[in-house]
């Protein structure tokens, strides 16, 4: 299932009537119909862990999205549930996000215990309970969630646990849903990344550092060249960000495998044209712009000009860590990313 493809979806429209008796029921066993509708789960009771939690007057520092997936620490799920009853009480106060963990102002919390509920991390499972905590998260995202639910007819998830952040329904949650697994996965290329240089000689560690940097200033240049037109620019921008960062991290494995780029010596030769016959085909394309579109985010030429400059930086970063670690390969690793940007380069408007 692609994290995204609810993108579209509508919201439903949500009845408020329901009999008590159904919420003895659903409480009682997973395997009975569960109600298709947010109303129905409000009175699912609260465990007992839930009474003792004080309304925090500031926002909580604690992430407890961190602390169940094990971003930056070691997955706790004590821990996070006793993190996401005060992110709960504080999303209910409206207070403001939380500077140091702003994505706990969406994916902690309500989102973060209807994770933990459904998935019986680190606690009993309790699939109504679940479902009371994802309406109150996001009403559309807990419905259009409950068909496949339904689906695992009581069972547990077989391939990763389930996530409600793949059924968000707007654009604000959808927003801090894509940044959330932004930072699961890059906390898993940092520990790849670490190890590797556990590996590496002095001169390789101080070029993998330098690529590194080089490949996050390109990485951050590159929203520049991204339309920034309509609501949903954030998510394009992150969206864009990522598929960089992934080519990236899929290169240095493919690499380290000692799979070198499939270039012949004339196609490694020939990279640098083509990438430069398409740069000026699209500087041209992009003087055409009128006004009107440069005013509602359209793409630059001036744009495209700054962020290769930052690209032209990464290239020579890959080029010198490229001769320190595989020398056997250099020529096509330098067409390789030289390609990269060439493809890259055909897909702006």
């Amino acid at each position: 299932m692609s994290l995204w493809r609810h993108f579209c979806a509508s919201f439903f429209v949500l009845t408020i009537a329901m009999a008590a008796p159904s919420i003895v029921a659903i409480a009682q066993s997973v395997t009975d119909e569960l109600p298709a509708q947010c109303s129905a789960y409000a009175t699912v009771p609260l465990p007992a862990e839930a009474e003792g939690v004080v309304a925090p007057n500031t926002p909580p520092d604690c992430a407890s999205y961190r602390s169940y997936r094990g971003v930056g620490r070691p997955v706790n799920y004590s821990v996070a549930r006793s993190c996401a009853w005060r992110e709960r009480l504080a999303q209910q106060a409206r207070l403001q996000q939380s500077p140091k963990w702003p994505d706990s102002w969406v994916v902690g919390g309500s989102l973060i215990l209807a994770d933990i509920y459904l998935n019986g991390a680190g606690s009993k499972r309790n699939i109504p309970l679940a479902m009371r905590f994802a309406c109150e998260a996001e009403e559309g995202m807990a419905m259009l969630a409950l068909p496949d639910i339904k689906k695992l007819d009581g069972a547990f998830p077989t391939h990763a646990p389930f996530e409600f952040c793949h059924y968000a329904t707007t654009t604000v949650t959808e927003e801090f849903c894509l940044d959330y697994a932004s930072e699961i996965e890059s906390d898993r290329r940092g520990r790849y990344y670490n190890k590797l240089e556990s590996q590496m000689s002095s001169p390789q560690r101080k070029a993998f550092d330098a690529l590194l940097a080089a490949e996050n200033a390109y990485v951050n240049a590159h929203v520049s060249e991204v339309d920034q037109g309509g609501t949903i620019r954030a998510i394009r921008n992150l969206g864009s960000k990522n598929i960089l960062e992934r080519l990236f991290h899929a290169e240095i494995v493919q690499l380290e495998n000692k799979d070198w780029p499939a270039f012949s010596d004339k196609q490694a030769i020939e990279s640098d044209r083509r990438l430069h016959d398409e740069y000026e085909s699209k500087v041209h394309q992009l003087h055409a712009h009128t006004q009107e579109e440069i005013d509602g985010g359209a793409v630059t030429a001036d744009h495209l000009a700054r962020v290769e400059d930052v690209w032209e930086k990464y290239r020579v970063a890959w080029d010198t860590f490229a001769r320190l670690r595989y020398p056997a390969a250099e020529s096509r690793i330098h067409a390789e990313i030289t390609i990269d940007r060439y493809r890259l380069l055909k897909t702006i408007e």
